[in-house]
């Protein structure tokens, strides 16, 4: 009699446990990656509301491509410039692109040219080929844009800003800069620009007073400062990545020691570093993206978010996304491409809510650069 109480017992413990499993089952919501189709293209396609995807090529084979991903998030465009303009590549490797109200601007960095299209259709208008050397970022003010040169990248002398006429496409002036200019923004009149350092290292922020013929001042943070962001209460956000002195031996050959790294806030009334986030001993992010007060930077594979007026940095443990060579954020989505040069990269879409993949579709080439439009 006992034995058969206690194999009931078993069995309503078993139910129990298999009834509260199933109802747990039931709660979880799992995101799966969207049906993503082709966007064939035609004479009257638009690519001005959705995201852009740069790809950088293989150094040295100026087969730089933009992919085009429609604003539903379920339509793909791969080459799209080409296809837009005849099967003609843009024949470099992109830096960057900047974007004014009907314009895009594609940098190509190894060709020193500035690729000028409509940023509706794709279509090739003009292009940029005398006064740049080895171009990296632009800034847009009014119908001027502000050009970062590294020069040969060896030269620590030879840095400056190119001034650009955008009635005539043209360079009409230049601004000297100390060593590995890199990111650029503009402000009140003034441009901040983060010296990386090109192939050598720097730890300066220049501040060019355009009102005040060009006077340039320089704010120190960290060794090589690159991403920079305004933040919604007017400070200069900049992430310093620190300089590395050892790295690991294969693809993404990331640094394992380096010197100190930070997240900096300079106030922009005093040209002076009012917070730092440090990061550990020999750790530091090479990205960093911001929206809504809330800043997003990956350690390794992993990305971390924290409050922009947090007085630390994040102490979760992050959320894996793999190696990655470009980040952005919008609408509590997390975009990231993927490190590859071999193959083709892939621009992957997380909710930040779960973490849960949403969307994973082959890009270009070396792809480092997701823009909202």
């Amino acid at each position: 009699m006992k034995k058969q109480i206690f194999k009931l017992a078993i069995l309503a413990l078993v139910a129990l446990f298999y009834s509260c499993e199933k109802e747990e089952i039931k709660e979880v919501e799992v995101e799966v990656p969207k049906i993503v189709e082709e966007i064939a293209i035609t004479e009257t396609s638009t690519f001005n509301d959705g995201i852009w995807v740069s790809a950088e090529g293989n150094f040295g084979s100026k087969d730089g491509t933009i992919s085009y991903i429609n604003d539903s998030e379920n339509g793909i465009a791969n080459f799209a410039y080409q296809k837009v303009n005849d099967g003609t590549p843009l024949a470099g490797l992109i830096q960057s692109v900047t974007f004014s109200d009907d314009k895009a601007y594609v940098i190509l960095n190894d060709v020193a040219t500035i690729v000028i299209v409509d940023k509706t259709t794709l279509k090739k208008e003009a292009s940029i080929t005398m006064g740049l050397n080895n171009p990296r970022y632009m800034t847009i003010i009014g119908d001027k844009a502000y050009v970062t040169n590294w020069g040969s990248g060896l030269d620590e002398t030879d840095d400056f800003v190119a001034v650009i006429n955008l009635t005539t496409n043209t360079v009409e002036d230049t601004i000297s800069l100390a060593n590995g200019v890199e990111q650029i923004l503009n402000k009140d009149n003034k441009l901040y620009v983060s010296h990386k350092g090109a192939w050598s290292t720097n730890d300066i922020v220049s501040v060019v007073d355009l009102g005040n013929s060009n006077a340039v001042t320089t704010i120190k943070v960290k060794e090589k400062p690159d991403e920079m962001f305004f933040s919604e209460d007017g400070q200069l956000i900049v992430l310093s990545s620190g300089r590395g002195t050892k790295f690991q031996d294969v693809a993404p050959f990331a640094a394992i020691e380096r010197t100190a790294a930070a997240i900096q806030f300079i106030d922009l009334s005093t040209e002076a570093v009012v917070k730092e986030l440090a990061f550990n001993e020999n750790e530091g992010a090479e990205l960093l993206a911001y929206e809504g007060g809330e800043l997003y930077y990956n350690i390794g594979s992993k990305i971390y978010t924290i409050d922009d007026a947090a007085t630390a940095l994040s102490a979760d443990t992050g959320l894996e996304v793999g190696d990655i060579y470009g980040l952005n954020v919008r609408d509590n989505k997390l975009y990231t491409v993927s490190f590859a040069f071999t193959s083709f990269s892939e621009l992957k879409i997380r909710s930040l809510d779960s973490g849960s993949l949403i969307f994973s579709e082959a890009v270009g080439l070396g792809a480092s650069k997701i823009y909202f439009q």
